[in-house]
């Protein structure tokens, strides 16, 4: 932070170039940026949540292929199962099999079938 202060207090980096902005920005969002280094346990990335939001985006770009609204619908369910259970850890396609092996018994009881539960159930 200070060495980009003293650049652009010295006028070494012209502060609208492509690396006076991104000093800047630094600058600016220093605290943010920086608190990694004083919260035991702080990420220093976000690339899981990053890929979890490209299943999102993933869906929404698929959705306008899809013929009817309940189509859409169902494509959101199935998404958001299959979302919830890699983030549960789960083997999703195994999951998937025993939601069609043992339908009748989910329908009756889907608390016992949510992908934080899968793990009991097989």
């Amino acid at each position: 932070k200070l060495w980009g202060e003293t650049h652009l207090a010295n006028e070494t980096v012209e502060e609208n170039s492509g690396l006076g902005k991104a000093i800047k920005y630094f600058i600016k969002h220093y605290a943010g940026l920086s608190l990694f280094c004083s919260v035991p346990g702080a990420k220093i990335d976000n690339n899981g949540i990053e890929a979890m939001l490209k299943i999102v985006v993933r869906d929404r770009k698929n959705a306008m292929f899809h013929k009817t609204l309940l189509g859409a619908t169902i494509g959101d369910v199935i998404t958001s199962m299959i979302a919830t259970g890699m983030e549960a850890g789960v083997n999703v396609m195994d999951y998937f099999t025993l939601l069609q092996r043992e339908q009748a018994q989910a329908k009756a009881h889907p608390e016992k079938y949510l992908p934080w539960n899968y793990q009991e159930n097989s």
